[in-house]
């Protein structure tokens, strides 16, 4: 049984997709999934791990890929594989 004491740390957390992220955001990464093991694979081999800090540099015209930069480590992702990417923005 909760009481008025408790306190859940996660409650305030917000989560995103690496997809929904706005230009110079940064996030950290939370979680990587692909339904496809050969690109969940590439991604985390790419330094796109839980735990690792990331920010959206830029996009392209339509919106597909969008750079991003990962320590020193500049990536072009596709959308489609930037929204398996759950990151939680940093303030």
């Amino acid at each position: 049984m909760k009481s008025e004491n408790d306190i859940n740390p996660d409650e305030n957390r917000v989560v995103k997709s690496l997809g929904d992220l706005l230009f110079n955001e940064k996030a950290k990464v939370t979680k990587v999934q692909s339904d496809n093991p050969e690109v969940q694979c590439r991604l985390l081999t790419l330094g796109l791990y839980p735990g690792v800090d990331i920010e959206v540099l830029r996009r392209a015209p339509m919106g597909d890929p969008l750079q991003v930069r990962s320590g020193t480590t500049l990536l072009s992702i596709r959308q489609h594989e930037a929204l398996g990417i759950e990151v939680e923005p940093l303030i």
